[in-house]
């Protein structure tokens, strides 16, 4: 059995898994390539109506996922998604977003909110 995805309205098989190439039909042609790739020709279809093939585009695979680094703090949890910038940190309390750096988001903690100890 065939791996089928579905994207903006058109099916995407899986036609090699040794080498993940993936297909679907626009307008009549097949287009053959990455996932990436035929997302993009299947984009790029939806809002122009003009095949471009998948080797066509620049970027061809994903970007790996960044890496996060969390802290719980008091009960809360404090998340920063760029581990670089020491100012990206952020909370959610009481449905709102606070963002700081972490010092300063442990300091609010401790200073304005009853936690579990």
């Amino acid at each position: 059995m065939r791996k089928r995805l579905y994207h903006r309205g058109y099916n995407i098989e899986l036609s090699d898994e040794k080498t993940h190439q993936y297909s679907a039909r626009l307008g009549g042609k097949r287009v053959t390539g990455t996932l990436l790739g035929v997302k993009q020709s299947i984009d790029w279809w939806c809002e122009t109506n003009v095949v471009c093939l998948p080797d066509e585009f620049d970027k061809q695979e994903f970007n790996a996922p960044k890496e996060k680094k969390t802290e719980e703090y008091k009960g809360i949890q404090i998340m920063n998604d760029s581990p670089e910038d020491e100012k990206g940190w952020y909370m959610m309390v009481r449905g709102k977003l606070l963002k700081g750096s972490l010092p300063a988001l442990k300091n609010f903690i401790d200073k304005k909110l009853v936690t579990k100890s």
